[in-house]
């Protein structure tokens, strides 16, 4: 395939010891409906195969880049990327994902005037377990009469008291590549947490105008043994690292005083999520996010649906007070242990389902799934979570 005239769109990869997903990430891009592309693949020293993907792709499209560099971590590696970038917008894609032969097309269809615009995402919430999310703000451009009231509420609506309203990922939008390069200037390369977000908060202060669309195109692949989901022992203090990047930057903004409550309420939900799940500390120290709202359980027998964060927490509240739990399910149960599967719902009496889930995304879903088995709507309880 022929090199393309003039490059719109750099698509930047950054690859390391993916080369069971990597093919079908690579494709996905190969195969958009927009071709004025050049894909970027920045292999951090992978061990496993990786790099023969690469270069077997590098052989077929002269669209593509490679570079393989030391093992250094994803921040130098989208840097190097970026770098590499010649295009005037910039799209980052990881290589455990694919997307939607239609997406880009459809980027570079709604960016117009804007400096951002956002897609939507189908996002893996447990393997087998997809759901589609998007912002939670209506479709449209927000400029400059109005982009203050997605800056002032993207990371927490103080009045909705909801989290990270603008999806908090680098990789379902698309950017100015002379903004991302100047941002880029400022990342610490050893950032291990929350590298894409400080990166999105960093880009939106500086943009005049963002495009919201919540057409799904990007398909994000949960992976028990990714770096996200593992043991962190240094989880607090790659927290303070983030917290740190962003604090001046929000303080210079017109909206400083909101922008800096929003970024002490997300870093204080972190370091819950940090002492709770990623640091290796035993089950029993356990220091509850969400608050059980028990109005309406007095007296039922609950089958208390859910054992990811916000389940756990409302099994411990719902046991400490006394509340009647017959049954406690997940979708993904394991043998032997007190959670088991949802079937096990038709074979026992109970008053009500406790959706214990912390999004309407996932509640909405499972909700669906409970009905198809012949559940009434009016036996099935989901309330908007109250974090602590």
């Amino acid at each position: 395939m022929k090199m393309n005239d003039s490059v719109v769109v750099s698509v930047v990869v950054p690859i390391y010891n993916t080369a069971s997903y990597v093919k079908k990430c690579i494709q996905s891009i190969m195969d958009q409906t927009y071709e004025k592309i050049e894909v970027i693949l920045i292999d951090d020293g992978s061990m496993d195969g990786s790099d023969m993907i690469c270069r077997s792709f590098l052989k077929k499209d002269k669209r593509i880049k490679y570079i393989r560099q030391e093992n250094s971590g994803v921040v130098r590696a989208r840097m190097t990327g970026i770098d590499q970038a010649s295009g005037e917008y910039l799209l980052f894609i990881d290589s455990d994902d694919w997307i939607d032969s239609d997406m880009i097309e459809h980027l570079v269809g709604n960016i117009e005037e804007a400096d951002m615009v956002t897609a939507g995402v189908h996002y893996e919430v447990q393997a087998g377990v997809v759901v589609e999310y998007m912002d939670k703000y209506p479709e449209g451009i927000y400029d400059l009469q109005n982009i203050d009231g997605v800056l002032q509420t993207m990371i927490f609506d103080m009045e909705t008291k909801e989290l990270q309203r603008l999806t908090p990922w680098i990789w379902n939008k698309l950017y100015r590549t002379d903004i991302v390069k100047d941002i880029y200037k400022e990342l610490d390369t050893g950032m291990k947490f929350a590298e894409d977000t400080v990166f999105l908060y960093k880009y939106c202060l500086r943009c005049q105008s963002i495009r919201i669309s919540h057409k799904c195109f990007y398909h994000y692949r949960y992976r028990s043994e990714s770096a996200f989901h593992g043991t962190n022992p240094n989880m607090l203090s790659d927290i303070n690292m983030a917290y740190l990047s962003l604090i001046q930057d929000f303080n210079k903004h017109s909206s400083g005083k909101i922008m800096v409550k929003q970024l002490q309420y997300w870093i204080s939900v972190m370091v819950l999520m940090a002492l709770n799940e990623q640091m290796g500390f035993d089950d029993v120290i356990h220091i509850p996010e969400f608050i059980l709202d028990t109005d309406g359980l007095k007296g039922k027998k609950i089958v208390l649906y859910g054992a990811g964060k916000m389940g756990r927490d409302f099994q411990l509240q719902l046991s400490k007070m006394g509340y009647q739990i017959v049954l406690w399910v997940d979708s993904h149960w394991t043998e032997g242990q007190d959670v088991k599967a949802p079937q096990n719902i038709l074979d026992i009496e109970y008053d009500i389902i406790l959706v214990a889930v912390s999004k309407y995304e996932y509640a909405k879903d499972i909700i669906i799934k409970l009905q198809n088995m012949g559940i009434g709507r009016d036996r099935i309880v989901w309330k908007c979570p109250v974090r602590v």
